[in-house]
């Protein structure tokens, strides 16, 4: 019995260093986005075309990795996604050829949406064998990366190391931690559920709903990670190393908040967190893109992080609870139709930027928060610890 709580320890801790990684690669693109996009000449309609790009490399790759998760198991396929995550990297990051540059935007978004998939996946098995609620530490990991990532990334871009040099160091790094984590990765189950459907169905009833909440709550993550730094240097004067850290706001009130998760969900119940979580996510992006403080819009990013914490992590263990379908099955579904959000969130905002200013887009995207303060009763409704 102890042998098997140690090796459900170290589980545990191998698949948060892999949301770690994930992490910390994304808040490294993030970072380098504006530096990208001055060395390949890209405006901001060519900008929003290859956030696109990467998107439809996640669109294609998730019901893949869905499949791949039944098919090998969800570690095999976080340890292959991982591998090919973090090759991407240093492409994205590297490339001036604009015809390259949309090729690495291709395979980044196709790696990061198959490790996207199969590494909550994985949580969520780890989650159900333990018994409690461990989602919001494993997106905590996800956070403390993307933050350490975008501040290396912020002093690579500082030290004349953004021409992937900076992202090439990570990306070894990235394949060490996984030599180390790889065989500690909870494998799977034994009573393995037959047929593909248990990892991958098409959303539909409580799945569909609590996939539709994660796309909004998503929305607005990716729509920081790729236009925070953009909206501050524009309506406030930041520079680009202090618009960077502006993004660290955001990452550093999310990371803090989804520590504290596991215990605000057994103390006041999911429904509850999920209505304060809406309510400052709009409070927060109203802030954010109204001010013209560089402070004043800082703290409100910090809202939008403190706000989302919670929600995606909240949605993730509610569906591998839903009635009839495995964990899997309903993680794998909800999250494809909530990376969706992450995925188009960014380039439509682009899209609406274009068209009237980047104020304009995120103060439209503040009403996500409201609706899914309206929803917060579905968490309860889909199964939940209480």
């Amino acid at each position: 019995m102890n042998h098997a709580l140690n090796n459900l320890g170290a589980a545990r801790w191998a698949i948060s260093a892999i949301f770690f990684l994930n992490g910390a690669g994304i808040g490294l693109w993030a970072a380098h986005v504006p530096v990208v996009q001055a060395r390949a000449g890209l405006d901001t309609g060519v900008l929003g075309m290859l956030l696109l790009t990467i998107a439809a490399g996640a669109m294609a790759a998730m019901p893949v990795a869905g499949w791949l998760t039944t098919r090998w198991s969800t570690r095999r396929a976080t340890i292959w996604s991982t591998a090919a995550f973090a090759l991407a990297i240093p492409l994205l990051v590297g490339t001036s050829d604009v015809s390259l540059l949309f090729a690495a935007a291709f395979a980044f978004g196709a790696s990061n949406g198959a490790l996207d998939i199969s590494m909550n996946a994985n949580a969520s098995e780890v989650e159900t064998a333990r018994g409690t609620p461990t989602m919001s530490s494993f997106h905590a990991f996800f956070s403390l990366g993307g933050l350490v990532g975008a501040g290396v990334g912020g002093l690579a871009v500082e030290h004349g190391f953004g021409d992937g040099r900076g992202a090439l160091v990570l990306s070894v790094a990235t394949v060490i931690a996984l030599l180390v984590s790889a065989p500690r990765i909870l494998p799977a189950p034994a009573h393995k559920e037959e047929g593909a459907s248990s990892h991958f169905a098409l959303p539909r009833g409580p799945a569909l709903l609590l996939g539709l909440l994660a796309l909004l709550c998503m929305a607005v993550e990716g729509a920081l990670v790729d236009w925070s730094a953009l909206l501050l240097t524009e309506r406030t004067g930041a520079t680009a190393a202090s618009a960077a850290l502006g993004y660290s706001a955001f990452s550093i009130a999310m990371a803090a908040c989804r520590f504290a998760g596991d215990r605000l969900t057994v103390r006041f119940g999911s429904p509850t967190l999920m209505v304060v979580g809406g309510v400052s996510m709009l409070l927060g992006l109203l802030l954010a893109v109204v001010s013209t403080h560089y402070a004043l819009s800082a703290v409100g990013f910090a809202l939008v992080g403190l706000g989302a914490a919670n929600v995606v992590p909240l949605i993730f263990a509610a569906a591998a609870r839903i009635p009839g379908m495995s964990a899997g099955g309903g993680v794998a579904t909800a999250a494809t139709v909530g990376y969706t959000g992450l995925l188009l969130g960014p380039p439509v905002i682009g899209w609406i930027a274009a068209h009237t200013s980047i104020a304009v887009a995120l103060g439209a995207l503040s009403l996500a928060g409201a609706v899914i303060a309206l929803n917060a009763g579905i968490v309860r409704g889909a199964g939940s610890h209480h």
